[in-house]
């Protein structure tokens, strides 16, 4: 049974593709050729059409006029993202059910010579310790922005709302 199971789906995340755990494939990770998802590697081809076309990161739906963007705390303070924003809902559901953001003890799990051919490391533009709770900020935009390196990033428009989250729960 997978982590979370009692967490209500959102019915557009509910139509993704499932691994063989169960959880839904996010439209923005990696499928190898033999159709298995590494969620640990970003596809860059569909991070910029989610861009481009303004699509949740997670269901790959078309987003409405607000943005929730998930990450830690310098997220939070310089609203600077790599992961895509998400339907209000899909992120709520990632913070309850996703291992590395609601399971206190996950980590992420780094494979720098890569799998299957596909190089895969930690971006240095992101901060490696986990953090000890989640930001999910409320905007209505974003702008592409280039981070040191070769890397993109999201730039959000200044925070409409949001909410911390810890171990798969709201918090103050």
């Amino acid at each position: 049974m997978m982590h979370g199971a009692n967490v209500s789906m959102p019915a557009r995340l509910a139509r993704r593709p499932r691994d063989t755990r169960g959880y839904p494939i996010p439209f923005g990770v990696l499928v190898r050729p033999d159709g298995t998802p590494d969620f640990r590697v970003v596809d860059m081809e569909r991070w910029t059409h989610a861009v481009q076309h303004r699509r949740c990161g997670l269901c790959g739906e078309p987003m409405g006029g607000y943005l929730a963007f998930v990450g830690g705390p310098l997220c939070e303070a310089n609203r600077v993202f790599l992961d895509l924003p998400m339907h209000r809902d899909c992120a709520a559901y990632a913070l309850q059910v996703c291992p590395y953001l609601a399971l206190p003890k996950a980590t992420h799990v780094d494979e720098p010579t890569g799998v299957d051919g596909y190089a895969m490391h930690v971006s240095p533009d992101v901060a490696t310790d986990k953090p000890a709770r989640f930001w999910m900020g409320i905007a209505k935009g974003y702008a592409v922005v280039q981070l040191p390196g070769t890397s993109y990033g999201l730039h959000a428009t200044p925070w409409i709302g949001g909410q911390w989250w810890q171990d798969g729960a709201p918090c103050p």
